[in-house]
């Protein structure tokens, strides 16, 4: 009588056992991705809103005044949050902007912008003395 070879049911287990381990490292790894992808854009997107918003006050033809100003915005498809801060400098035909952006919660924001801010950028602002 011819034996069949083939595999043990504890063997069958075992390669299972294995299969599932590196499945669920895989799924793990891929689920970080993912996330760390989308912190990347959307910091991506608040960077590019704040030059935006940098761009416009430094293009703007109204004197910029010392303070601090805040909106939202929608932008890429997302609901943003900005703030800026103007401040006067050592120079007296310059001020120095700094602009924090936000993804705008669902909820409402708790706290600061600045805790919350995604990025913060600074630049600086040439005014008519």
């Amino acid at each position: 009588m011819n034996r069949a070879r083939g595999f043990t049911l504890l063997e069958v287990l075992v390669a299972l056992a294995i299969f599932a381990l590196v499945a669920a490292s895989m799924l793990t790894a891929s689920s970080q991705a993912l996330k760390t992808a989308a912190r990347l854009e959307d910091k991506t997107f608040s960077l590019w809103l704040a030059d935006n918003r940098l761009q416009t006050l430094q293009l703007s033809s109204d004197p910029l005044s010392e303070g601090r100003e805040q909106g939202e915005e929608t932008y890429a498809g997302r609901r943003w949050l900005w703030q800026s801060e103007v401040k006067a400098t050592s120079e007296p035909g310059m001020r120095r902007v700094t602009l924090w952006v936000a993804l705008r919660p669902e909820s409402g924001l708790r706290g600061r912008i600045e805790d919350q801010a995604l990025t913060t950028l600074s630049g600086f602002v040439g005014v008519e003395p």
